[in-house]
């Protein structure tokens, strides 16, 4: 799409000004090329770096492969993670010991990449995968082989086990910690969009969801941030990874406005909104003569703002723009 708005001409001693433009222009980019995403894990073991380099390319294969096979809701309800009825322990999380009678077992613990703990007398104890009152029982037992009578329970200070990794175009890439299992929505809530002025490109359209070394899908965000169908935010598992490529149509808004730029093409704007996320038009431009341009459709049409505004919707520029040119 292309606008231009005429800057007013001047008499008198100065010169005529050319013509200025504002041009607003959707046009679908491709993907960009995979960033090193197994850059973010170096210091892991040998192993856990083949494995990061492999997923790696996977991500490279997913951001390069421009035409998107989005899951169907079958897919989504066989892909989808019951939620839990009661925690259980993993690596991360930050519980206490408490043994009655013997304080010198008790205190805090951080439950090890391996799942297991140290406790004195006893060494090594695997809790991953417990809950907590099972872990104590577990803790009990065996401490009853060096102890008459002992009771052990187990509270959690801190829980890390339920994370997720969210790669991509967002505010806050990295491992995110949730208390329980979460839903699509609430990472892509913490993660954040990266929507500044360095980089406005920052709608969600799609993710990549990856499980393990041989499942992903792909969900179409933009009916699910709508409201259109809730059935998208489907709940996910512990150690998931979600992959948010960068948005691959943007709006240029160029010439007589006030923050002239590229904005990503959401699926709710409309031309007046485009105009407005650059600010409307400055003190130079003619409104009178906003020129609107499709180039994909070969579309040129002037548009006036004033009468625009007074339409009260019914024009359909006030319309959604189209989310593929």
């Amino acid at each position: 799409m292309n606008v231009w708005v005429k800057r007013p001409s001047r008499r008198g001693k100065e010169k005529n000004v050319k013509t200025a433009q504002s041009r607003v222009v959707s046009k679908e980019f491709l993907w960009p090329i995979a960033f090193a995403a197994a850059l973010l894990f170096c210091g892991c073991s040998s192993t856990d770096a083949g494995r990061k380099l492999e997923q790696s390319g996977q991500l490279g294969r997913a951001a390069e492969d421009s035409k998107t096979d989005f899951a169907t809701a079958k897919a989504l309800e066989n892909f989808e993670s019951p939620p839990e009825t009661r925690y259980t322990l993993g690596a991360g999380d930050r519980i206490t010991v408490m043994v009655w009678a013997h304080p010198e077992l008790s205190g805090r613990r951080v439950i090890g990449p391996d799942g297991d703990v140290q406790v004195p007398y006893v060494g090594s104890i695997e809790l991953a995968g417990l809950t907590a009152d099972d872990a104590g029982a577990k803790l009990t037992r065996l401490l009853s082989d060096y102890y008459r009578g002992p009771f052990a329970a187990i509270t959690i200070d801190s829980y890390s086990a339920n994370s997720v990794t969210v790669l991509g175009h967002v505010a806050k890439p990295g491992v995110l910690h949730f208390d329980a299992s979460p839903t699509l929505l609430e990472v892509l809530a913490r993660a954040g969009t990266r929507n500044n002025k360095e980089d406005v490109s920052g709608a969600f359209t799609r993710c990549a969801i990856f499980r393990g070394r041989d499942r992903v899908i792909w969900v179409d965000l933009r009916p699910l941030l709508r409201g259109d169908d809730p059935a998208l935010n489907i709940r996910l598992r512990r150690n998931d990874l979600v992959y948010v490529p960068d948005p691959d149509e943007l709006v240029y808004v160029m010439g007589q406005v006030k923050n002239p730029g590229a904005y990503p093409l959401t699926s709710n704007m409309s031309f007046l909104s485009a105009l407005a996320q650059a600010g409307g038009a400055n003190d130079n431009a003619q409104p009178g003569e906003i020129v609107l341009a499709r180039p994909s459709q070969n579309i040129r049409q002037v548009i006036d703002l004033q009468t625009l505004l007074h339409a009260n919707g019914e024009s359909n520029y006030s319309q959604h723009l189209p989310e593929r040119d």
